[in-house]
């Protein structure tokens, strides 16, 4: 795959995001929240699921990256031991570019899996907003996009992105909740 991964990754994700433009529009409705409940709570418990599928798709990166880089890795990091002192340098900076590479095909690797996840249905953004009766087709289609998108984005951004965001909800609801209680 070596000198190929980057255009293979953004192939596919071009591929994707084309199906999700291009595909059946109304196959990939978010998932009406009762009436009467608030979407911010569904909204929260969609952060859960997305953490989960987040931390499933880190673990197989690291193992499908491990055994695909892990080799390359080892020979240099044997070379830059016994290289001397002139060439140790030019071996740890080798090294460093390997491992630049291996962060760049993961988060390549991330973003195309969470664009498949997000198109297989799990989206965040659906569970916040309701579209209206008169809504346009092409606003309908642009927010579905928008959501594959952002969805892909924070599950590519790994778990601790989605715990972040998690924790920040927490504490913009935390205050509203002690001043519901005590009116």
């Amino acid at each position: 795959m070596g000198k190929y991964g980057g255009p293979i990754c953004v192939g596919l994700l071009g591929a994707a995001v084309a199906f999700a433009v291009f595909g059946p529009g109304d196959a990939f409705v978010a998932v009406d929240v009762a009436e009467g409940v608030s979407p911010l709570p569904a909204a929260f418990s969609r952060l859960g699921v997305l953490y989960i599928v987040a931390v499933f798709i880190e673990r197989s990166l690291e193992v499908l990256l491990k055994a695909w880089r892990q080799g390359g890795k080892i020979r240099l990091e044997e070379e830059a031991r016994s290289a001397g002192e002139d060439g140790r340098a030019a071996a740890e900076a080798k090294l460093r570019r390997y491992s630049v590479g291996t962060q760049r095909r993961a988060l390549l690797f991330g973003l195309v899996l969470g664009v498949m996840v997000s198109l297989s249905g799990v989206r965040l953004l659906g569970s916040i907003f309701e579209f209206g009766a008169g809504t346009v087709p092409f606003q309908r289609d642009l927010f579905h996009f928008t959501d594959v998108i952002v969805t892909a984005g924070l599950i590519a951004g790994g778990s601790a992105t989605i715990h972040k965001a998690m924790a920040l909800i927490e504490d913009l609801l935390n205050p509203n909740r002690t001043r519901a209680k005590d009116s």
